[in-house]
């Protein structure tokens, strides 16, 4: 499966926040986790993909003139993630930290006005699996709001700051909280299917709302990426609607290389993974040559 050529594009700062104009609801920042939902969560570099709109624009024809087809792309915003060694509550764990900025547009009859959201969401996540505790920090022109959970076996603790406003308090689910658990089990472990379809809820800490997802390892791709030839196997996840559905590709390397999105929207590699950048490879084989 090839995936098309696109140029890269750096996602400017964002947009200042315009007085009198209508209030308007915005979108959470797109952010990343595909990789972790398939594998576990294994160590992982600070590693940055770029996410992009692209699409056939169609020949158009009205006033004695008529537009000839193109191909429309741009950079909507960018993803930022890690997964290191950590500990909480004096246990081993590993940490998932993720950053997302998107840039949207809303508008009226008369304006369009775009804007910039982020996202950043941290997973707190024991070696076997269980999630352990997760903060969410949403900011839109209009507001910033921080939250965090901490998950027990049949509770979670809440706490949410809205602006001024502070609250805390602990809710028991009618949803079995395995299914959160499972978010982060893996599917495939070593280059083995350890796990060809599952299901998992992920949990929204501002409304307390579990949504359900279905992940379906569907077979293997193959293409070139950035001059770098790309195989491995494909995930397709589904969430409660259409417009929630994602196919992931990860290499055989252990490397998200795209993530496909709705609405002609998908992840993609900013740069070449360190293990497979020639010009990496290079340095450190002088680095350690040197040292030698």
């Amino acid at each position: 499966m090839p995936f098309p050529i696109l140029s890269l594009l750096i996602l400017g700062s964002q947009d200042r926040v315009r007085e009198g104009i209508p209030h308007f609801s915005y979108k959470p920042a797109i952010t990343v986790g595909q990789r972790e939902i398939v594998l576990g969560p294994l160590l992982l570099s600070d590693t940055v993909m770029e996410v992009r709109f692209d699409n056939d624009v169609p020949a158009v024809i009205g006033e004695g003139k008529v537009a000839p087809p193109a191909w429309k792309e741009y950079a909507k915003g960018y993803v930022r993630w890690s997964v290191s060694d950590g500990m909480l509550f004096n246990k081993p764990c590993r940490i998932l930290k993720t950053d997302g900025t998107t840039r949207g547009e809303n508008s009226t009859k008369l304006h369009k006005m775009q804007y910039g959201v982020e996202n950043t969401t941290t997973y707190w996540i024991r070696p076997d699996g269980k999630l352990l505790r997760q903060a969410v920090e949403l900011a839109d022109p209009n507001s910033r709001r921080h939250a965090e959970a901490v998950f027990w076996d049949d509770h979670i603790e809440v706490s949410i700051a809205d602006g001024p406003k502070s609250r805390s308090f602990t809710i028991y689910p009618n949803v079995d909280l395995k299914l959160v658990d499972a978010q982060f089990k893996p599917m495939i472990d070593d280059g083995k299917i350890v796990q060809q379809y599952k299901e998992y809820c992920s949990f929204d800490p501002f409304t307390q709302a579990f949504t359900k997802w279905k992940a379906t390892v569907n077979g293997t791709f193959h293409g070139t990426w950035l001059g770098t030839k790309f195989e491995g196997p494909h995930i397709d996840i589904e969430g409660p609607k259409d417009t929630d559905n994602e196919t992931v590709f990860i290499s055989k390397e252990n490397d998200l290389i795209k993530v496909d999105l709705a609405e002609h929207t998908a992840i993609v590699l900013s740069f070449l993974p360190k293990d497979r950048d020639p010009f990496s490879k290079a340095i450190n084989s002088k680095i350690g040559g040197g040292k030698g």
